[in-house]
Order: C-alpha cells, then structure tokens, then sequence
C-alpha cells in the first residue's frame, strides 16, 4: 500500500457516514474459469463483515453478475446491499428492485440470448450466461485468436438483430444488455439511498470506470490490477485490495470506538 493511500484511509475512516462499495470478480475474488466456483479471499470477506457491522458504514457489492449469481458466490450477510446486472437490479435492504423490462425489452432479452447461443456453438469452452436484462458470452476457456472471432461475431449479430442492445465489454466477456444503466448510476442511488458523506470504491473492470468518473474530490477510488483507470489509488490484485480492506475496517473500527 502506497502512503497516498493509507493517508486516504486514514482520512475517509474519521467521517460521519461511510459506504464501501466493491465490484466482486478480479476485485475481492480471483477470477476462475467456472464463475459459480468464484469467492471472495478470507482476508476481503472478513473485512467486509467487520465493515458491514461498524456503526455508520454501509458496505455494497456492485456487480455485473445477475443478483441472484451474487447472491450465491458472496455470502453476503442478510441486508447487505446488492447490486446486480450493472445496476438493473438492486437489493436495497428492505428488498428487490428488480426494474421490470417492457414487453418488447423481454423479447430482445430473449432474441440476445438466442444469438450468443448460436456464436457460442461455435467453440467448444464457449458459453452464455442469461441475465433477466440481457446475455453475456463467456470466453475464458477459448483460445485467444477463437475467442476474438466469436466476440466480433456477436457484435454483428446483435447488432444487426437487436439494435436496442447495450454492449458491455469485460474480462474473457461480451455482455448486451437491454438496461440502459451502468456502475456509475449505482453508486449514486447507493449514495443517495444511504446519506453517505464519502464513498470508497475499488474496482477492476472497464464498467467499474463508470464508478470512477462519478467520484466526487473527497471520495476514494482503488483500480485493482494492471491497466489504465481513472481511479486516483491503484493495487496490484485482489489479495492486495484485501490487505487494503483490512486496514480501512480496522480504522474505522478504532473511530467508531474512540467516538463511543
């Protein structure tokens, strides 16, 4: 941890209300080929649950996964806030939002996940994963060179065939969604939801830059491994960002108690 950092820990720990809003996969958990084995390191779970449980501090976990994918990978403690498919859906605490599409959203959801079923046909280790907003075709298990192909295929295709689809680019991932929301809006609602004066974010994927760019001056961005970000603060992976996590709980802690 740079001192930057750890003096902007120090600093955001002393104030009124703090949210702590994390991306999941590459964030506080390593990737992994099948994402239904992905968890979260011990070190990043155990501070988040000492985060969750300090006074005056919310702790979210803002995600591209499907809500109910998150709610399974994270063992999220009941009423911790949630925030799934980029920001179309969101638990909230006292329950789901869950944002319904239109009649003719549903059948775009429908004709997205048709389309990538096809492409993924195409490669063996390709696969898609369906989204109550929309589709997402996994390429990890692909060879690079075959993975490009299939990703440019789907572009076409949905282009072609479902104009209205937002593409959502990631790591060995080719997302379209049919929710014109993004990471950023999510952490607005979040702030706003829960009063928050300061919010600290980390993230690693390219959506998690739409978190970033609406940071206000006395908030704390973290881009987690390598790559260009607007973030202000920057380590090298998730075990990193757990020792980060660590230390921010641990401060918040002592000023909890101190203020008692």
């Amino acid at each position: 941890m740079t001192p930057e950092l750890d003096a902007a820990l120090r600093r955001i720990a002393r104030v009124p209300h703090l949210l702590v809003a994390l991306d999941f996969d590459g964030t506080v958990a390593p990737f992994t080929d099948d994402p239904a084995d992905s968890r979260s390191l011990a070190d990043a779970h155990l501070a988040v649950i000492r985060l969750w449980d300090t006074p005056d501090t919310d702790v979210a976990y803002v995600s591209g996964r499907a809500l109910d994918s998150l709610r399974q990978v994270s063992d999220a403690p009941p009423g911790m806030l949630l925030v799934g498919s980029h920001g179309a859906q969101m638990q909230l605490g006292e329950g789901e939002d869950p944002q319904p599409l239109s009649a003719g959203g549903i059948s775009d959801v429908a004709a997205v996940g048709e389309l990538l079923e096809q492409v993924a046909a195409e490669a063996p280790g390709a696969w898609v994963e369906h989204k109550p907003v929309g589709a997402v075709l996994h390429t990890r298990t692909v060879h690079r060179s075959a993975a490009e192909r299939l990703q440019l295929l789907a572009r076409e295709r949905v282009a072609e065939r479902v104009p209205a689809a937002r593409m959502i680019p990631g790591h060995d991932v080719l997302e379209f969604s049919l929710r014109r929301t993004d990471k950023g809006r999510a952490v607005r609602t979040l702030r706003e939801r829960t009063g928050a004066d300061t919010v600290f974010y980390a993230g690693d994927d390219r959506t998690d830059e739409d978190v970033f760019r609406v940071l206000e001056p006395h908030d704390v961005g973290v881009h987690v491994g390598p790559g260009e970000s607007l973030a202000a603060y920057r380590v090298v992976g998730p075990r990193a960002l757990a020792g980060v996590l660590l230390t921010l709980s641990g401060l918040r802690r002592r000023h909890a108690m101190l203020r008692d």
